[in-house]
């Protein structure tokens, strides 16, 4: 049991916590909960041997802090519910739904079968930055892939962070990309994930049908 007589709140200035998020702090601490990256590495600092900079690299801690979650819209749900949660379809803004995700896996409600938290697998397949427009099979615009540069690098970034803090300890991601970018996201992954990086799987060009072994 913590008293309040037993936690000096650091200063502000030093730690770069506001009052609220102090607050935050203890009731996570008081509750027996893990404290969530956002608020965490604003405590602890976590050397690192090399960093990729860029324009409009915003620290760790703010994208999870400033991102807004929003509630799930699921469109379609598969199996039986599970542990009171349902495999589903969702529709919306992926970064605002893995901010929901990550909030549901704070407070344990994310759980698996074995009562292990967080998810075991995630991949990851974005736009690969080609500057082109996707048309659907009716002929109408899909999506359109424009976001490139510094821009594109950090709109991957931001939802690399959501899908590792949503994670199961044990978890893997796999992330599909190729030659214009998977470069530099295999360093922002060495950051974010040091020394987590298992293996790189390279797809030949004008293969229709590849296996795997």
């Amino acid at each position: 049991m913590i008293e309040d007589n037993d936690v000096t709140k650091p200063p502000v200035a030093n730690r770069g916590l506001s009052e609220e998020q102090i607050e935050e702090v203890i009731a996570h601490l008081r509750a027996g909960r893990r404290l969530p990256v956002y608020l965490s590495s604003h405590l602890f600092e976590t050397p690192r041997e090399y960093n990729l900079t860029y324009a409009g690299k915003a620290r760790r801690a703010d994208v999870l802090a400033d991102t807004m979650a929003v509630p799930l819209q699921p469109v379609r749900t598969f199996g039986e519910p599970s542990r009171g949660w349902s495999n589903m379809l969702v529709l919306g803004d992926n970064l605002q739904v893995l901010r929901r995700l990550v909030d549901l896996k704070t407070a344990g409600q994310l759980c698996n079968a074995d009562g292990t938290d967080g998810v075991r697998l995630c991949y990851m397949d974005p736009p690969f930055a080609t500057g082109e427009a996707w048309e659907d099979r009716s002929g109408r615009i899909a999506y359109v892939d424009r976001v490139k540069g510094a821009e594109f690098i950090e709109w991957l970034r931001r939802r690399l962070i959501l899908i590792i803090e949503v994670l199961a300890d044990s978890g893997a991601l796999v992330v599909h990309l190729d030659q214009r970018y998977s470069h530099y996201i295999k360093v922002v992954l060495d950051e974010l994930l040091p020394g987590k990086f298992r293996n790189e799987i390279i797809v030949p060009r004008g293969i229709k049908g590849v296996q795997v072994t």
